[in-house]
């Protein structure tokens, strides 16, 4: 059975980490399964949202930590190559030429994190919980969660989830800013269904640009951003989208984007 399933559907693609027994652990194999299927869905040009979500009671509990117990005496080889798979995707969500929603099913910890942290939106079903979990093996966080998680709930409050790994519910979470949204079980699949259906019809190529000049404004000052933000403005405006959103505006109807 795959560990990873991906579907496409209507322009929105949802990939599924898939090995509900161990919570979905991102194993080597399952990473390398995560890297592979971002691989084919950031070429697909269909695609224009893309859901993560898990199997079973776990969105994903992080590393896979048996397989570090097996290999306990010289851990590097395996370690090396859960990185490598791990920040390969995460990577590749960070660049998606599209938007992309964590659909949090259930547990998240340690690498499922940063997994969640490193889409553009998060859902979460009301009984997630979240933790960092890193320290509790003593070792320091992965898959770009240091970067997204003082961004997210501040400097000192990232101190204390990694040092404590004190565990949030998702009403927690989504106070903090870890997650846009909290919705009860029996609607948390058309919650997710509805969100990622809007942005399908929306300008996609608008949404990339958003993104990315949040990303550079934290390492830019107010010019250099005014500056970014003009030339992204300036290219939006040579877009299909662009001519459509402005002639949907001025003849009072929806408009209808096609992401180009």
């Amino acid at each position: 059975m795959s560990q990873v399933v991906v579907d496409v559907n209507g322009g929105v693609a949802t990939i599924r980490l898939n090995d509900p027994g161990s919570m979905n652990a991102l194993s080597v194999s399952m990473g390398t399964e995560f890297d592979a299927a971002m691989e084919g869905l950031v070429k697909d040009t269909s695609v224009r949202v893309l859901v993560v979500t898990g199997t079973g009671r776990g969105f994903s509990a992080g590393g896979d930590v048996q397989s570090f117990y097996d290999k306990r005496d010289a851990p590097h080889e395996t370690m090396r190559a859960v990185l490598d798979v791990l920040h390969g995707a995460v990577s590749k969500l960070l660049t998606a030429p599209f938007p992309t929603i964590a659909a949090i099913n259930g547990v998240v910890a340690g690498a499922g994190m940063g997994v969640a942290m490193a889409t553009d939106l998060a859902v979460a079903v009301d009984s997630a919980v979240f933790t960092m979990a890193y320290t509790g093996i003593g070792v320091s966080p992965d898959g770009s969660s240091t970067f997204f998680l003082p961004r997210l709930v501040g400097t000192r409050r990232a101190m204390e989830l990694i040092l404590t790994n004190r565990v949030l519910s998702a009403d927690e979470a989504c106070d903090l800013g870890i997650v846009n949204q909290v919705v009860p079980e029996d609607e948390f699949e058309g919650a997710v269904a509805k969100l990622a259906g809007r942005l399908a019809k929306g300008p996609t190529l608008a949404f990339v640009r958003a993104r990315e000049l949040l990303m550079a404004s934290f390492g830019n000052d107010p010019f250099a951003q005014m500056d970014a933000e003009a030339a992204s403005i300036m290219a939006a405006a040579s877009t299909d989208d662009f001519y459509e959103g402005i002639s949907a505006f001025i003849e009072k109807r929806r408009p209808g984007f096609t992401g180009s």
